[in-house]
């Protein structure tokens, strides 16, 4: 896609991933961004009010869009086993495709005000819980050995973002090769012994 065929939000939207991935988001100015995006220091009003608005709404799509994406992955699939495959495989792809825009949704919620603060956090809760509901299942329906499911689900997610740290493209494996690797990791210890 031509670049003066994205819209000039999204534009904006990858460029602040980046800096403030780069700088931190109280180090990053909006004069650097609109810079960053092509446009004249002061149009950034024209798309946004603050600063804190890019933020907000820069996490706010990152949890949109998993959730949705994770949501159509999941309904055509029964199985535990096969939703949990599958979720991971999802949660390393996501976040190696997308690294500025997740590294920013991981780690600067601290920076966010209070009221979009709790509107990001609802939305990790729902993602988290379409997780939970995965593990539920699974010890219903295939006896997976979980004591508890809030805190499995927590280092499932975080052992899978956890990727973007050290995949390197050109490396020893595919996005598909860690993926099985880490769901056969995770499930041998779901297993009843």
């Amino acid at each position: 896609m031509k670049e003066d065929s994205i819209p000039r939000k999204t534009i904006i939207f990858k460029e602040a991933a980046k800096l403030f991935r780069e700088k931190g988001y109280q180090a990053a100015n909006l004069r650097e961004l609109a810079r960053r995006a092509g446009i004249q220091g002061g149009s950034i009003y024209h798309h946004f009010s603050s600063k804190q608005e890019i933020l907000f709404q820069l996490m706010n799509n990152t949890m949109n869009d998993m959730i949705e994406r994770l949501l159509a992955i999941l309904a055509p699939l029964e199985s535990p086993t096969e939703q949990l495959r599958q979720t991971m495989r999802f949660h390393i792809e996501y976040h190696i495709v997308g690294t500025d825009e997740t590294y920013i949704t991981d780690d600067e919620l601290r920076n966010l005000e209070p009221d979009n603060y709790l509107q990001i956090i609802a939305k990790r809760d729902r993602y988290q819980h379409l997780i939970e509901g995965i593990l539920r299942q699974g010890q219903q329906l295939e006896n997976w050995q979980i004591s508890d499911i809030k805190l499995f689900s927590r280092a499932v997610i975080q052992m899978c973002a956890g990727v973007t740290r050290w995949y390197q493209p050109k490396g020893n494996f595919t996005i598909d090769e860690i993926a099985a690797q880490y769901f056969s990791l995770v499930t041998r210890g779901l297993l009843p012994g």
